[in-house]
């Protein structure tokens, strides 16, 4: 009989949960190549996340495992995270794609535990450890070689989109360290799929109130990488990431999760045929080491 130990199963699903969020950055791309603006494609996307989120929390509630009766205050919370935190981040995210390459897009959003590192810093009055400045510093740096060739062109697309993307890994980092700071219980997976479902709703108003809605008549090529990064992309590593973080626990998952942008590389070379001059690897190598320091 077959037989997974839990390291290896909290392994198997923090990479599954890698290649997942990498993947996310592929498909879009693919997405884009089809003439479908970023609202659209994120409307797609979380209408199937959405959907099944919302399957999650009807049958915890039938289940009777989770209660909805919160204080005013934490819906208050819930809904500022939605709003502000996932949805924002992933509208932003979704805008830059249009102007980078799927290497450049996956790095700057992978900045992310440094943007954490810092606003905890700040919240909790606490000095950033040298070590931890120094590797900000790599990180930092890196990003720049691999924007070195962006300003050999003169694309000021490229700028604005590394713009737009690094505010979506700003606002990613907030939901974190709010999630952090006010979700340490035991019902952790029952607010996120709180918030994922009201980001979804975010999603929806933004599209109704600035499209038509003949506008998710798309190619069917698109509704089925849609249908791909709701599920392998948002739903599934989603739940993947916890129950890993909960088997092999956070720094182990954390070390685990570093496979992501190199995943995103060998993707991109793969299925979209991108390249990568050797400075911009090197940059790549860099971010890398900053923050598998930093986490």
């Amino acid at each position: 009989m077959f037989y997974l130990s839990p390291k290896s199963l909290g392994l198997i699903l923090t990479l599954f949960a890698a290649t997942g969020f990498a993947l996310k950055t592929i498909l879009a791309k693919l997405a884009y190549s089809y003439g479908i603006d970023p609202l659209t494609l994120l409307t797609l996307r979380m209408g199937v996340a959405g959907t099944a989120f919302s399957s999650v929390l009807a049958y915890n509630l039938v289940a009777k495992r989770w209660n909805l009766r919160l204080s005013q205050k934490r819906w208050l919370l819930i809904c500022w995270l939605s709003l502000f935190g996932y949805y924002l981040s992933s509208f932003l995210d979704f805008s830059g794609l249009v102007y980078v390459d799927a290497n450049l897009g996956r790095m700057i959003l992978f900045l992310y535990p440094t943007i954490v590192v810092i606003l905890n810093s700040i919240i909790r009055r606490e000095k950033i450890a040298l070590h931890i400045w120094l590797a900000l510093i790599l990180c930092y740096a890196g990003i720049a070689l691999m924007l070195i060739p962006s300003f050999s062109h003169s694309s000021n697309n490229i700028i604005k989109g590394s713009l737009l993307i690094f505010s979506g890994a700003l606002t990613y980092s907030v939901y974190l360290v709010a999630v952090d700071r006010y979700f340490k219980t035991t019902d952790i997976i029952m607010y996120i799929t709180l918030v994922m479902i009201i980001s979804s709703l975010c999603v929806f108003t933004h599209f109704f109130i600035s499209h038509d809605i003949t506008t998710l008549s798309v190619p069917f090529p698109v509704y089925l990488l849609a249908l791909i990064m709701g599920l392998f992309s948002t739903v599934l590593p989603g739940y993947a990431i916890s129950a890993g973080i909960a088997l092999i626990g956070a720094s182990k998952a954390a070390t685990v999760s570093m496979s992501g942008p190199v995943l995103t590389l060998v993707m991109s070379y793969l299925i979209l045929g991108e390249s990568i001059s050797l400075i911009q690897f090197v940059g790549m190598v860099l971010v890398i080491l900053g923050v598998a320091k930093v986490k």
